[in-house]
């Protein structure tokens, strides 16, 4: 068990540090935490698995195959990642020393800090059986038990052609691979660990969204988690809402799209808007919309269409048409996936 854990660890913690070390290097003084650091290494890894899993989709190659090739990739990466991305580490400790909370914002950050602790528990402890892990769950655990990906009905196990609506969004082949790489079953892990994991995710890319909407009133960064806990807390007014996917559905792709990929793209808006993108924000912004895609369809449609109407708006605000470029470069991903699905459609 406690190598099954251990390997789980590896996976969850010591990779997305590891992967975020070298973006975040190259990224604005203001811009290098560890939060972030965490949150560039989750986009990281599954832009990694997005690229490097299609193409053997696509081919109808196996899961095995898929899930070495992937094992052996991000373990080199983050290895090469972490030694050349090692210095932003004693730049996030020094911003740590820099920012220590004041006596002001104590109260607060205990409140939020209790909340999202309160969340997370219920995350645990509260899961049930939602309907659409006859389709997540299964298919990776069908990718699993047969050794494809997107061929088998994960509904009634029948065998077919690929399954082009999905087969470009390989968030569930991902769970399969966490699965068959710690030995832990999919489902388990869905509903007992990514549920807590990913709901943590969330809060940490808001936290990194107050830090740039409140740059010199760190109070108010707390009082901007405090709004946000309470918007989710009481936010279900439908089974539709994403708030109700935040608690229900977390490790769906589904429920990743509207809340983490969402608001990790207007953290970047909030970046381009202020004009604080050096290499490191563009190559990321980048990965993030490559990430739309891994998560849902639906990303490859909505997120240029966000993005696009946000690069017009700053490029005149700011009279700098560059931007304009600048922008559609990092809409590739969404043009390419677009293209193939149209293609094999």
């Amino acid at each position: 068990m406690w190598l099954h854990l251990g390997l789980l660890a590896v996976c969850t913690w010591a990779l997305p540090f590891c992967m975020g070390l070298l973006p975040v290097r190259f990224m604005k003084e203001e811009h290098k935490s560890f939060g972030m650091v965490w949150v560039t290494g989750w986009m990281m890894m599954f832009a990694v698995f997005q690229i490097l899993s299609v193409p053997f989709i696509v081919c109808e190659s196996s899961f095995t195959l898929v899930v070495q090739c992937y094992t052996i990739v991000i373990g080199v990466l983050s290895v090469v990642f972490l030694f050349f991305g090692r210095s932003c580490v004693t730049d996030c400790l020094r911003r740590i020393r820099e920012k220590r909370p004041d006596r002001g914002q104590i109260p607060i950050m205990a409140v939020v800090l209790a909340l999202i602790a309160m969340q997370l528990w219920f995350a645990f402890h509260m899961q049930y059986l939602d309907g659409d892990d006859s389709f997540f769950v299964a298919t990776a655990l069908t990718s699993q038990h047969t050794d494809t990906m997107y061929r088998f009905t994960p509904y009634y196990g029948a065998n077919g052609e690929l399954d082009i609506r999905h087969a470009l969004s390989t968030e569930p082949v991902f769970l399969g691979w966490l699965s068959e790489v710690t030995g832990i079953h999919v489902t388990i892990i869905c509903h007992s660990y990514v549920s807590v994991l990913f709901l943590f995710l969330m809060y940490v890319i808001y936290a990194q969204a107050g830090t740039q909407l409140f740059p010199l009133q760190r109070k108010n960064k707390w009082l901007f988690l405090l709004f946000v806990n309470i918007w989710y807390l009481f936010g279900n007014v439908s089974i539709y809402a994403a708030e109700s996917f935040a608690y229900t559905r977390t490790w769906q792709g589904k429920a990743m799209f509207p809340n983490l990929m969402i608001p990790a793209l207007f953290l970047w808006l909030l970046f381009m808007a202020k004009d604080e993108m050096d290499v490191g924000e563009w190559a990321m912004l980048f990965v993030i919309v490559l990430c739309t895609v891994f998560t849902t369809s639906t990303g490859i449609f909505s997120v240029p269409v966000l993005l696009s109407l946000a690069a017009v708006l700053i490029a005149v605000s700011r009279r700098k048409a560059f931007v304009l470029l600048q922008t559609g470069a990092c809409l590739l991903p969404s043009v390419f996936f677009g293209l193939l699905y149209l293609f094999l459609s």
